[in-house]
């Protein structure tokens, strides 16, 4: 009896012996396969700054090709400023003149800008009181008989002026205050008086003599 129950004992003890060797056998694997995923995963973060440091480069390259695109394009050559024709340039040396005749008689000046046009202000009349010739002059009368536009006498202009004074200031007054030729009546002004317009026609004897 005491036999049976040894052996009984010793077999319990060698079947537990086996179970627990299969078991540690078993759980050597898996701790394998577990260092095994552990030693992979820094491979893989050691992938990430490789994907890092691509990622500049292209960005680097990317803002390149607007800097090529933005290239500015090469300048065009001048052009030349179109030349006058042989029977054009014959005809100004014939005619000196002809190119002050066929300018502009007006230039056209806005508020702000600069201007070569001097502009003198007419102050207001007075009632009984005639304007000086002078004021008038600078404020009307200039404008043609300054450059002689129009067939205007140049004031100064002793040989142009002297065949008009020979006629009598009394067809000079009546001229400037009713028009004559290009000049239109009161020079453009139909508020200037007679007595005005004669102080105008007397200075501009005075500077024309």
């Amino acid at each position: 009896m005491k036999k049976a129950v040894m052996l009984s004992v010793a077999t319990l003890l060698a079947v537990s012996t086996m179970a627990t060797q299969a078991q540690d056998n078993a759980a050597k694997p898996a701790e394998a396969t577990a260092a095994a995923t552990t030693e992979a995963a820094p491979a893989t973060d050691a992938q990430a700054p490789a994907t890092d440091a691509a990622a500049p480069a292209d960005a680097a390259a990317t803002d390149a090709q607007p800097a090529d695109a933005a290239a500015p394009a090469p300048a065009k050559p001048a052009e030349e400023a179109p030349k006058d024709s042989p029977q054009v340039a014959k005809l100004v040396a014939a005619y000196p003149k002809l190119i002050a005749r066929i300018e502009p008689v007006g230039k056209v000046c806005f508020d702000g800008e600069e201007c070569d046009i001097k502009i003198t202000a007419l102050p207001p009349a007075v009632e009984g009181q005639a304007r000086a010739g002078d004021v008038l002059y600078q404020a009307i009368c200039s404008s043609c008989h300054d450059a002689g536009l129009i067939g205007a006498p140049k004031v100064g202009d002793k040989g142009a002026w002297g065949p008009r004074i020979g006629k009598g200031k009394e067809t000079l007054y009546n001229h400037a205050i009713n028009g004559f030729n290009s000049m239109p009546a009161r020079g453009g002004s139909p508020d200037l008086s007679d007595d005005e317009v004669k102080n105008a026609v007397d200075y501009m004897i005075g500077q024309s003599s």
